[in-house]
């Protein structure tokens, strides 16, 4: 589709087009749909995309009046020997398994709900208790892989980081500088870091088995005692294979 009837769709507020495109306005850092009742923008202001994570990814929020969260993620807390972890679904995937005293919590809450256009229930799913089955099994010692459909909300390096981090084997570790060389990027500690201390599928995806070159545990976002306890039980499990 070119620019050119993209504009038209817009400028003709035709709904036609909604979900197949989506557009920025410069000016006012918002993202609309082609039929937004709003004031139409300068053509010089509006940037186009194909959907609305790529316009979050860029630093754009939903606009009020077209795009309303009209999607759920299910939330509920999970007790954990070494702390709560709120537990998130969206439409049949777990997208969310976070520590409840991280630092971040907020940044991941305003990611999760500008890029899914979505609000918090309170509310259990199916995905959500049988995430808290396997966690309950993984903390007696009885599972080491996890079976539950993962949903990635973030960018496209983020992404990438975080499915490298599914390839890193119950009770065992690696340092953040040999995690960026598997991905082929060995000069983007930092970045690989960063991108690890976002994930916000704590333990499903193990970036706790991510330590420091000299074997120190390094920040966690439940907490070093919680990093701590989650290598000393997987290690000692494999110990006594």
């Amino acid at each position: 589709m070119e620019r050119e009837e993209k504009i038209k769709a817009i400028m003709n507020r035709d709904s036609s087009y909604d979900g197949k495109f989506c557009y920025g306005v410069k000016s006012t850092g918002i993202v609309c749909k082609p039929s937004c009742k709003a004031r139409k923008p300068h053509e010089k202001n509006i940037v186009l995309f194909d959907t609305p994570e790529q316009a979050a990814n860029a630093g754009y929020r939903p606009c009020k009046i077209c795009m309303k969260p009209s999607n759920t993620i299910q939330i509920q807390r999970y007790h954990s020997p070494c702390g709560d972890l709120m537990l998130g679904s969206f439409e049949g995937k777990l997208c969310l398994c976070d520590w409840a005293v991280e630092k971040h919590r907020d940044v991941v809450d305003v990611r999760l709900r500008k890029i899914l256009q979505a609000d918090y229930e309170e509310k259990a799913s199916d995905i959500i208790r049988e995430t808290s089955k396997q966690l309950d099994e993984y903390f007696d010692g009885k599972r080491t892989v996890f079976d539950i459909p993962l949903l990635f909300v973030g960018t496209d390096f983020q992404k990438k980081v975080w499915h490298k981090l599914l390839e890193i084997p119950y009770g065992t570790t690696l340092s953040y500088r040999e995690l960026a060389t598997r991905l082929d990027m060995p000069k983007a500690v930092r970045a690989v870091a960063n991108a690890n201390g976002a994930n916000a599928i704590s333990i499903l995806v193990p970036c706790h088995r991510v330590i420091g070159s000299d074997h120190s545990l390094t920040g966690y976002g439940g907490g070093l005692d919680a990093k701590k306890a989650l290598l000393t039980l997987e290690l000692g499990k494999n110990k006594s294979r």
